[in-house]
């Protein structure tokens, strides 16, 4: 399906045609968030298109946002195959991904080579490369800021991707605040012609006091949003 939807997205009959089925655009559906207008309110969460190949694509079918990532500060595979199951009964599925992406340099020369079939709100999900220490991760986050805000329409923290090893643990506001800060100030001193929207995604196995604590630190540091939740 992901190859069919690259293809579809690259072949100007199919793309005419899927434009005109598949994504009606209704006026009463236009959103505006974070600052930016949107087609509507209907996104596609970061995952899917871990390297920005299928933003056209995606955008055809009729998505109003499309997060790609999560993009790593350098290139890695990811855990071992196999590492996605479905379970038909449960109507659910187990994720053990790993972050396996290009790396930050990579995706973000795919996105300045971009030229956009169709207007979409691209936001830009952001993790710590596996071998990176925790006490290092803040460099690594800043890493793909700086290669990756010019090309967000926002920015997304993730902390809380259960398939890195102690990468929940940059959750607790004495880790988190050191590194929303050092990714805020990386996105303003990269990007100057405007503000690029910042967010945090967190567990959903978090304590509610914790919770609580995320969020009053997102506001202490203007952040412009949490996203909730990750995989369990």
């Amino acid at each position: 399906a992901f190859r069919w939807i690259r293809l579809a997205a690259r072949t100007p009959v199919l793309r005419t045609f899927a434009a005109a089925a598949l994504a009606p655009r209704y006026q009463e559906l236009r959103t505006e968030a974070l600052g930016l207008r949107m087609h509507g309110p209907f996104g596609l969460a970061a995952g899917f298109d871990k390297n920005a190949v299928a933003i056209d694509g995606m955008a055809m079918l009729g998505f109003d946002h499309i997060e790609i990532g999560t993009v790593t500060g350098e290139p890695q595979p990811g855990n071992p195959k196999k590492r996605l199951f479905r379970l038909v009964a449960d109507r659910a599925l187990i994720n053990r991904m790993g972050f396996n992406n290009e790396g930050s340099a990579a995706v973000a020369a795919r996105l300045a080579a971009r030229n956009p079939v169709f207007r979409t709100t691209v936001g830009v999900n952001i993790g710590k490369t596996k071998v990176v220490p925790e006490a290092e991760a803040a460099a690594d986050y800043v890493k793909s800021t700086e290669a990756l805000a010019a090309h967000a329409d926002y920015l997304v923290v993730n902390v809380s991707s259960p398939n890195t090893p102690g990468l929940r643990n940059l959750q607790a506001t004495e880790s988190l605040r050191p590194l929303l800060t050092a990714v805020r100030e990386a996105a303003d001193r990269t990007v100057t012609t405007r503000r690029v929207p910042l967010l945090v995604k967190i567990a959903p196995d978090l304590a509610d006091e914790d919770v609580d604590a995320v969020a009053d630190l997102a506001v202490e540091l203007g952040l412009d949003g949490i996203i909730a939740t990750n995989t369990t």
